[in-house]
């Protein structure tokens, strides 16, 4: 679980997708524990009150189910972020989910700009300059009054 998988564009694919299902349910189990470390940032006391019940382990389900495709550097990364965004507020899995298909966004962005091909009037300037052509295999052309 330790190599990350990426598609040509640079984005991760679904965990789901790409894992087996011992080392998906693993690794939503850790993301989980990222629900733990956040709340326990912000709510010092609920958290722990409220442990083992249905309450919160639904919670823990949900963020389990909307963030276990995401690898767990995403998972921190956006928790990371949403904290220093606003730090006096608990981000639920759909505040991370955001930011985390944000950052995809960038990176997908930055990765098609540097993949880039020429726009199509350059690629067909390149290839089809006709006066290059006729350079290249000695022709000249005669010219009429001259």
């Amino acid at each position: 679980m330790g190599t990350e998988i990426s598609t040509a564009n640079g984005v991760t694919p679904l965990l789901s997708k790409s894992l087996g299902s011992r080392d998906f349910q693993q690794h939503r189990a850790t993301v989980a524990f990222e629900l733990e470390v956040l709340a326990r940032k912000q709510d010092r006391f609920g958290w722990e009150r409220d442990r083992g019940t249905p309450a919160q382990d639904r919670l823990i389900m949900d963020w389990m189910d909307v963030l276990g495709d995401y690898p767990l550097v995403e998972v921190k990364s956006a928790c990371r972020q949403a904290i220093l965004t606003a730090p006096s507020k608990l981000p639920n899995e759909g505040h991370i989910l955001q930011i985390i298909q944000a950052e995809r966004h960038k990176a997908y962005l930055s990765w098609k700009h540097q993949n880039s091909e020429p726009p199509a009037a350059e690629l067909v300037k390149e290839v089809f300059d006709s006066n290059a052509i006729i350079s290249q295999i000695g022709f000249t052309p005669k010219t009429f009054g001259g």
